[in-house]
């Protein structure tokens, strides 16, 4: 915090203005002093002191309206009142003392002033109305004074006379009544000097409250027109209110200019517009300040102060001044207490770092606009006190005017920043409107190939010869709409590629017969629906062209699609004549326009792709050397390059090829995968279908699933599948986010996964493999590319499974080293102390030998009852080696002894229980071996009450990392039972009290 610059400007400012205020508090040096109602300027000097203030005592004649040449013969002494001051309290001559309600006059005698010099006096507040006579002579008046409610009239201008001094004694005489205000007298300090620099004087501080006035009011209209013109964002209005108040409150205030503008404005109106102005400007203040917080629970009391000082700007409006005004220094009191209180809460929150709604920068400069304000109204206060002059309010609202202008500046630059974020936005969504098509294209794309290869191979079906000919004709017209629906999607691909510029076109010998004829056959049943005739007259001399073969394809589907939408009952002729070196060929229709019916009509309407089907053409012919042209509704014409006569083998087999798709999923008769189980994890039944059938055809165990739990539970079990092909757009959760959570518990040569997908962009394929996948594939499912990637995603887990059990069969010989060196060892030492023993000992020792050399390292599993064999051979060794000191209790379900358990599991927990915890342990101790069923699962614990381990041996033993030197055999047995069952074993140990260790292995009988 105190390192922050903008506190520690914040401070610098107020210790600056604080000086400020305690040297004006402070009187002048050599300034001339009022004392006694007499200034004695005999030791003036106008170039060092300046303007002079005449503060002090002044002659005052209590309840008098004198004038010049009246002596006020009825005062019995003379009286003195301090200016500026109110005259509540004071004797009022008549034995009595004035109210704040009442009228007198005030009398100085300026002694030695100079009089070859133009001198000047500067009456700013006196309540409520005044009259001044300098030197005898009338000099100024605001109002009218009087001695009656009725004679009198309140006004409150400031004003400057100018004047030269008739003799050594100038005589000043203020006539001030008040029948208004609470208070009565002169309020603010008079000022006396030179008439040229009062009058810059004037004219400094008239220019500042002008340039304010019109600052705010600029944006109060630029706030406004934003509001109205821009956005309805309600900051907007409340930004311009404040400002347009703002300048009313300084135009009204200080030299009071809106009373020099308008001379003829009722004191009433006058008033009420100065006092909204100035209270509803805080109120707006603490308003916006209870919107910007929402989550702060003193914002309520800015709410409410602000609610208070509207209802209070109500009565202004409604009541007379003699009425509201009665509170005003209370609620004046009381909203600069809140401010402080607000800038208080600002503060707070600027250090806290909760700053609202707002940036950091925003706060910083809305608390130093509420800091300046706060120091305005104390220094109102105090002046209220004559204290000190009010010119200080200069320094505070310049401060108020520049931290707004800051505020605004970073708005501006804010928003400057917004408008090129949202260009820079809209350019993204234009880049992300081209890529949504590209999406949407493909996205069609695989449902019309479908049914393409549906129709395809139910036409290639035998029937019942009597249905045959009526399904073979829907089918037909199945496929054809297929295609056209698929050269729709085409243009609209072409249509970013173009964009792009990124259109290739490859020109060469096109046969325009052969592509017509396959463009009338995809077009029929169209043309059958609107009862028009499609006719080609193609001329022998303009047959061959020179173009694209798929761009002309598209060229003609689009042209003729265009044809056909004119009109009904009619006949749509294509032919081609040559003129010199081109080949026109003409599109007409004949059927009358305006005929068609109404689903035709909407079926046009509708059907978009045919406009920009008609711009594509316009792009493709001229990319082709081509030109385009639409006489009418119902001719289109289209000019290509004409090309050599002979020759239209090649040309046919092209257009033959674009007409019939290929063939889907033929039988490779080669060799066959073996019998591994795949899993289809895709919710669109056409792909599941497609995809089911072509993998059982290849030998391969096929299952289902089309959610992510579906998934999840076939790949958690024992029979898990050995590849998994994964759609992206699979519901609930997405194939990528699928694939990750598979990533936590299988390799991916464990399980690999095959990606499905509507594309094949580097973005996807990336995304795809970031995402833990094996391989990708796109739509349309092409079966030789499945069959060939499946196949190698098997081959290499075969072989990475191979290596597998190469890996545990040397993890399992990394235990056995352990126990003989220690059982050899005892046996050497028992040779020369009892050969008895020794013997026993080597009989058991050759039992638990045979165990371990007839176990096949490669063997997955085997039987319980065969581990818990060399488990008895291994206690009885460690029992003869250990005495007493070692005991160990089973307790194993009979039921268990036969199912399948991976082979030296068990043993080493046992080993580990009696050499690392009992036998380290002086007394011994006891080892006990449970083995339950547990749900799906063998649970087997192993504890003992040996010497414990501390909480960071467990962390070390329980380090997968493998980074920990020690508890090798027990990780090599968490990552062979992890495999299994996905649960990791618990190790619970306390130094002293022993160790407990729980495993779970799959519970199977095969």
């Amino acid at each position: 915090m105190l390192k922050d610059k903008f506190l520690i400007g914040i401070l610098a400012l107020t210790a600056i203005v604080g000086i400020m205020m305690g040297l004006s508090a402070m009187p002048g040096k050599n300034a001339p002093a009022v004392n006694k109602g007499v200034l004695d300027l005999s030791g003036w000097n106008p170039g060092e002191s300046g303007n002079i203030s005449l503060d002090g005592q002044w002659e005052f004649f209590p309840n008098q309206l004198l004038v010049p040449g009246e002596s006020g013969g009825l005062l019995t002494k003379r009286q003195y009142l301090l200016v500026p001051g109110k005259w509540d309290g004071q004797p009022d001559g008549k034995g009595g003392t004035m109210k704040g309600h009442g009228y007198g006059t005030y009398r100085l005698l300026i002694r030695n002033a100079p009089a070859d010099r133009m001198l000047a006096l500067s009456k700013h507040y006196a309540r409520f109305s005044d009259k001044l006579y300098v030197d005898r002579a009338l000099a100024g008046e605001s109002g009218k004074t009087g001695t009656t409610r009725e004679q009198y009239v309140p006004r409150n201008e400031p004003y400057t006379v100018f004047f030269r001094a008739g003799s050594d004694e100038v005589e000043v005489l203020l006539q001030v009544a008040n029948f208004d205000y609470k208070n009565g007298g002169i309020s603010d300090s008079l000022y006396f000097g030179l008439g040229k620099e009062m009058e810059t004087r004037k004219s400094f501080q008239t220019g500042l409250e002008l340039m304010g006035t019109f600052f705010f009011l600029f944006f109060a209209l630029l706030f406004v027109f934003l509001y109205v013109g821009f956005h309805r964002n309600s900051f907007f209005l409340l930004f311009g209110t404040f400002f347009f108040f703002f300048a009313i409150s300084v135009i009204t205030n200080g030299e009071r200019l809106f009373l020099q503008f308008l001379p003829d404005i009722p004191f009433e109106w006058a008033f009420k517009i100065k006092n909204v102005s100035v209270f509803l400007t805080p109120a707006l203040l603490f308003f916006m300040t209870w919107k910007w917080f929402k989550a702060a629970a003193v914002r309520h009391l800015f709410l409410f102060t602000a609610a208070a000082l509207f209802l209070y700007c109500v009565a202004i409006a409604i009541l007379p001044f003699r009425v509201y005004s009665a509170l005003l220094d209370a609620v004046y009191l009381g909203f600069t207490l809140i401010c402080a209180i607000l800038a208080v809460f600002l503060l707070m929150s600027y250090v806290s770092g909760r700053f609202g709604s707002l940036d950091k920068r925003q706060l910083q400069m809305h608390f130093s606009a509420v800091w300046s304000t706060l120091l305005t109204a104390i220094i109102a206060i105090l002046n209220s006190e004559n204290v000190i002059p009010m010119e200080l309010a200069n320094t505070t609202v310049l401060l108020f005017l520049f931290f707004i202008s800051l505020l605004l500046i970073h708005q501006y630059a804010g928003a400057y920043s917004a408008m090129r974020k949202l260009t820079n936005q809209l350019q993204a969504m234009d880049r992300m409107k081209d890529e949504f098509l590209l999406i949407t294209s493909h996205e069609l794309n695989t449902p019309l190939h479908g049914i393409i290869n549906l129709s395809q191979s139910l036409l290639k079906t035998p029937l019942r010869k009597a249905a045959e000919d009526g399904m073979k004709e829907k089918l037909q017209t199945i496929r054809n709409t297929a295609y056209r629906m698929s050269n729709m999607v085409k243009d609209i691909i072409d249509v970013a590629r173009i964009k792009d510029g990124k259109m290739e076109v490859t020109v060469g010998k096109m046969d325009l017969a052969t592509c017509i004829s396959v463009v009338i056959e995809v077009f029929d049943f169209l043309a059958k629906g609107k009862n028009t005739v499609l006719d080609h007259q193609i001329a022998p001399d303009a047959r061959f062209v020179m173009a694209d073969e798929n761009r002309l394809m598209q060229v003609l589907y689009n042209a003729i699609s265009h044809s056909l939408q004119q009109g009904q009952d009619g006949v749509v002729t294509i032919g081609s004549n040559r003129r010199d070196q081109s080949v026109v060929m003409t599109i007409r229709n004949s059927a009358v326009l305006g005929k068609a019916t109404d689903n035709n009509a909407a079926e046009q309407a509708g059907d978009n792709g045919f406009s920009v089907g008609m711009s594509i053409v316009h792009e493709l012919m001229e990319l082709m050397g081509g030109t385009f042209e639409s006489r009418d509704d119902r001719e289109i014409e289209l000019v290509l390059p004409a090309a050599w006569e002979g020759g239209i083998g090649e040309a046919e087999a092209a257009a033959a090829s674009e007409a019939l798709p290929a063939k889907i999923g033929a039988k490779d008769e080669g060799a066959k995968a073996e019998a591994s189980k795949i899993m289809i994890a895709s919710a669109d039944p056409v792909d599941v279908e497609h995809l089911y059938g072509m993998l059982s055809m290849e030998g391969f165990d096929v299952v289902c699933a089309g959610s992510d739990k579906e998934v999840f539970s076939h790949i958690t079990r024992m029979d898990r599948p050995d590849l998994v092909l994964l759609d992206v757009r699979l519901p609930d959760l997405n194939g990528y986010e699928l694939c990750r959570r598979i990533r936590r518990h299988f390799t991916q040569m464990e399980l690999p996964v095959l990606f499905i997908s509507a594309r094949m962009t580097p973005a996807d394929i990336e995304a795809g493999i970031a995402a833990g996948g094996s391989d990708f594939i796109a739509r349309p499912l092409d079966a030789g590319e499945i069959r060939v990637r499946v196949n190698t995603l098997m081959s290499m887990k075969r072989l990475v499974k191979e290596a597998t059990v190469n890996e545990m069969a040397f993890l399992r010989s990394q235990i056995k080293p352990h126990f003989l060196y220690n059982a050899l060892g005892t046996i050497m030492s028992l040779c020369y102390t009892d050969g008895a023993r020794a013997g026993e000992l080597l009989s058991t020792f050759s039992r638990y030998l045979r165990i371990i050399f007839h176990m096949d390292n490669t063997e997955e599993t085997v039987k319980l009852s065969k581990e818990m064999e060399l488990i008895q051979a291994y206690v009885d060794i460690e029992k003869e080696r250990f005495g007493e000191r070692v005991r160990v209790e089973f307790d194993v379900d009979d039921q268990l002894y036969g199912c399948q358990v991976m082979p030296l599991t068990i043993e080493p927990l046992v080993e580990n229980a009696i050499r690392h915890g009992v036998s380290k342990k002086v007394s011994g101790g006891t080892v006990r071996l449970t083995i339950r069923k547990q749900g799906g699962f063998v649970q087997v614990v192993v504890e003992d009450d040996g010497v414990g381990m501390t909480e960071v041996q467990v962390q070390s033993i329980l380090d997968s990392s493998g980074k920990q030197e020690q508890g090798v055999g027990f990780r090599n047995i968490m990552r062979r039972v992890a495999h299994l069952t996905g649960k990791q074993p618990v190790v619970e140990s306390e130094r002293g009290k022993g160790t407990k260790v729980t495993i779970w292995l799959p519970l199977s009988y095969s």
